[in-house]
């Protein structure tokens, strides 16, 4: 729970800090995601790289499309798909918002000293690891059901 709430306090601290660019966090996200790939995805890649559903990733897109920042074209290997771009105006603002991230990020790690990060990161690598080693189906079988004293 301490990772969540760390990321849910990093997360916030840079929203507010970012609020002059009128992007959603989801709408950061998706913008970084398009311009790291440095070519056009579909939709559905955009959503699996998010981590949400395509039903949200549509909708977010929408709104993108709207002020100009995104724009969707046809796949030309297979015209019944859908492939989303990043337009200039999308390139210019993320070219605005990912310095001050890293900015963000880097004052928020100035805290710890070398050590401290390699050890996170050292951390950090563990347990990804152990989250793809965990067979969650036995883990959820075998879990004790929760039993609730009658009330009075």
């Amino acid at each position: 729970m301490a990772l969540v709430r760390t990321y849910e306090a990093s997360m916030a601290m840079i929203s507010k800090a970012l609020r002059h660019h009128g992007l959603s966090a989801a709408g950061r996200q998706a913008l970084a995601v398009l311009e790291g790939a440095g070519r056009p995805l579909s939709p559905t890649t955009i959503s699996e790289r998010l981590l949400v559903t395509t039903a949200s990733v549509t909708s977010l897109l929408d709104t993108l499309e709207r002020r100009g920042l995104v724009a969707r074209l046809r796949d030309p290997d297979d015209r019944r798909k859908l492939l989303v771009s990043l337009t200039e105006e999308g390139r210019q603002i993320v070219d605005q918002f990912l310095p001050e991230v890293v900015a963000l990020q880097t004052a928020v790690m100035s805290g710890l000293s070398e050590a401290e990060r390699q050890r996170l990161l050292r951390s950090l690598a563990a347990i990804r690891e152990a989250v793809a080693a965990v067979d969650t189906d036995s883990v959820v079988a075998a879990a004790p059901r929760r039993v609730k004293p009658p009330r009075d």
